[in-house]
């Protein structure tokens, strides 16, 4: 696997906590890309390369 990603409802601060503490980078932020009960919601994405997890490994 080269690159993962994470998306996730940018309401979601738990979720967004999680990503950047396993080290994923936030690399976007959606607006209103979503229908979620009713609503548009934002999004963001986060991702990170197989050479940034091993360097973490170090």
């Amino acid at each position: 696997m080269h690159r993962v990603i994470g998306r996730l409802d940018a309401r979601n601060a738990p979720s967004a906590r999680v990503l950047e503490r396993l080290g994923l980078r936030r690399e976007g932020h959606f607006v209103e890309d979503d229908w979620c009960k009713g609503e548009w919601t934002d999004s963001l994405l986060y991702a990170m390369l197989d050479r940034e997890w091993a360097d973490r490994a170090r």
